[in-house]
């Protein structure tokens, strides 16, 4: 049973965070995802996969063959097949449009098909993973054909991504407390004209992937095994109050603070190798 990741190499490494391949039966049948800022494709190599909604008892998608997970405003629910693997790229925020070459706002709170982005392309990539006999082959194939995607789209537009980029670096040094008139400001353009590039090449508006970047600062910085001060982890992370902080934090896991730190203790003491993956808790 495999969960390996894998860094590719430059230039890569700058729009890809990791590629990665599950092969292994998962502790919990059924999790809650919570929202990133970077985007995600799954390409399946076993069972399908159900995605569902918030409040919903009916998947919003089934998942068998390739898919895009665009950027969420909340959490959605996974169920996870018994026969589970697949390979998955995950993209750092804004890595994902030099290689989907569609705006990233339409992939906004949805898991889209990849043959409805790629086409053909995408069968064919599932069927070359397929066959291949390693898994250090198959990482070796996807790098070259995303390597392969690059070079022609990033020559077209190279302003605009470098400001998104620009805007992303200093959301991602300062977790996401930033005023977004004073980074637009600070770009020399409009706010109205950030807003429009970051739907198209991130996903979502500035607001959203800095409230993104603040909320995931703060997960990765719980330490599930140790009391939490959450009116500090709030204070900490400029919220306004912990009012604020509350509501934003339910919104994003479907969880009180106190409710997500003991479900994130249950899959340590359950399932410790399964802990490092702190964007999911075991629902019913």
């Amino acid at each position: 049973m495999l969960a390996i990741h894998y860094t590719p190499s430059p230039p890569l490494n700058a729009y890809v965070d990791h590629f990665y391949y599950l092969d292994r039966l998962l502790p919990y049948p059924r999790e809650k995802i919570m929202p990133d800022a970077g985007l995600d494709l799954k390409i399946n190599l076993g069972g399908a996969i159900r995605a569902y909604k918030p409040g919903q008892t009916e998947p919003f998608v089934i998942c068998s063959d390739s898919w895009g997970v665009g950027l969420w405003s909340a959490y959605h629910i996974v169920d996870w097949p018994q026969d589970i693997r697949f390979f998955g790229v995950a993209f750092k925020p804004g890595g994902a449009y030099p290689f989907l070459r569609v705006p990233l706002s339409e992939l906004h709170d949805s898991v889209i098909s990849l043959d409805s982005i790629w086409g053909y392309f995408a069968a064919e990539i599932r069927e070359r993973l397929y066959a291949l006999p390693t898994i250090e082959d198959r990482f070796a194939l996807m790098e070259s054909l995303l390597l392969a995607r690059l070079s022609e789209v990033l020559a077209k537009n190279p302003h605009d991504f470098y400001i998104v980029h620009y805007a992303l670096t200093q959301m991602g040094l300062r977790h996401g407390t930033l005023s977004i008139k004073g980074l637009s400001d600070e770009i020399g353009i409009s706010q109205n004209h950030l807003t429009t590039q970051f739907k198209r090449l991130v996903g979502g508006t500035p607001k959203e992937i800095a409230r993104l970047y603040r909320f995931q600062h703060v997960l990765q910085h719980i330490d599930p095994l140790n009391p939490v001060d959450w009116t500090e982890v709030a204070h900490q992370a400029l919220y306004y109050d912990q009012s604020h902080f509350n509501k934003d934090f339910t919104a994003f896991t479907g969880h009180t603070p106190t409710d997500y730190l003991q479900l994130r203790r249950q899959v340590y003491i359950e399932s410790p190798q399964h802990a490092w993956y702190f964007r999911a808790v075991p629902t019913d």
